[in-house]
């Protein structure tokens, strides 16, 4: 879900050179021009991504000067896109010790680099520093709400990127992700709204295309989903997940055979997508082909032992092909790795208890002791 947010450089003005005479020698310049020199060229060096040139310009800058803040918060910028995380951690540090009241940008890019380094907590707190500073800065708000999403808080992201959209109304990404907020939320109307907003404000942004099509799916509006399932095939043919849920689309509208034509190009494309192979065993049930539902769900099983869903699917197959013992295996199983369902057909079907499961005593019509 996440877009990768671009570095924030300082990209002041450049500093004005001071009048020299033609004896004065480059060695003999004065640090603090020095380092402005130095400096400039490493922004010119940075904005065309030349960036061995723009790190060794800056590290000049900060030999000349080494109280030169922003020098130390470009050097970082160049550190992250070098992938150098660490250090530009370090220069951002000593960036925010010089200046520690100065701009949003070295809080920013730190917390950029802590989340390169999976460090989300530092991160989380960086960002909130940077808003703090300023809170028109979209970028910032955008990437705190990632991670408060991430960790499942999805009122607080949503509010984030609130933010980020107020201080920007043309942030696509912002509004792409306050729909995934809003869909975890259960608000599939809100969802669906600013996925549209994201595609009318990035066409290209094809994510918002495959996320509104599974909201409209949940919503009960099969016949625009499929329509936003074919609009994304069309663009990205080669989507084995796309084609998995344009069938499972499909097998809802009862189109089993189109949902079969679907699973079958999804495994084409990827044979280890454990969920083509359960979704496929599941329209075979429905088509009553009990021996290839069983085989499929027996495949994604053995691409993922702890699949509830395929356990259960198969002992929906093995139950039609006459194998009671072995359909209660598989919905114990499922019941084992929480999926009540599995519990329900087990109870149904009178299996007997699982080998670790105590045998449970009989209701008792007499009254409970008091």
């Amino acid at each position: 879900m996440q877009n990768k947010l671009l570095i924030a450089l300082y990209l002041a003005l450049p500093f004005t050179s001071r009048a020299q005479v033609d004896s004065v020698r480059a060695k003999t310049l004065p640090g603090r021009q020095t380092a402005e020199l130095a400096y400039n060229s490493g922004v010119a060096s940075f904005q065309a991504r030349s960036y061995p040139a723009a790190l060794a310009s800056f590290t000049q800058a900060l030999a000349a000067r080494p109280d030169f803040a922003q020098a130390y918060a470009n050097r970082a910028a160049v550190r992250y896109e070098l992938k150098e995380f660490q250090q530009a951690v370090a220069d951002y540090d000593a960036a925010i010790k010089l200046d520690p009241a100065g701009t949003y940008n070295p809080y920013f890019g730190r917390g950029q680099a802590h989340e390169a380094l999976k460090q989300p907590a530092e991160a989380e707190q960086d960002y909130t520093a940077a808003v703090q500073a300023q809170p028109a800065y979209a970028p910032a708000w955008y990437g705190r709400g990632v991670l408060r999403f991430e960790k499942a808080d999805y009122a607080a992201a949503r509010a984030d990127f609130d933010a980020a959209i107020k201080a920007d109304p043309t942030y696509a990404h912002a509004y792409h992700d306050r729909a995934s907020a809003a869909q975890q939320l259960g608000e599939l109307a809100a969802a669906e709204a600013d996925y549209t907003k994201a595609l009318t404000l990035q066409p290209a942004l094809l994510p918002a295309l495959l996320n509104r099509a599974a909201v409209r799916r949940r919503a009960g509006k099969l016949t625009e989903a499929l329509a936003d399932y074919d609009d994304y095939i069309l663009q990205n043919p080669v989507s084995a997940l796309a084609y998995t849920n344009r069938g499972s689309a499909r097998a809802e509208k009862k189109d089993y055979k189109g949902a079969l034509a679907d699973l079958d190009k999804a495994l084409e494309l990827d044979a280890r997508y454990a969920f083509a192979w359960n979704n496929r065993a599941a329209v075979h049930l429905k088509l009553e082909s009990y021996a290839k539902a069983e085989a499929d769900a027996s495949k994604a099983l053995a691409l993922n032992p702890a699949f509830a869903e395929a356990y259960l699917n198969r002992g929906h197959a093995r139950e039609m092909l006459r194998q009671p013992d072995a359909a209660c295996q598989d919905w114990q199983r499922a019941a084992a790795l929480g999926l009540e369902a599995g519990t329900a057909y087990a109870a149904q079907s009178g299996c007997a208890p699982a080998p670790d499961e105590p045998e449970k005593p009989e209701k008792s019509d007499l009254p409970a002791a008091k």
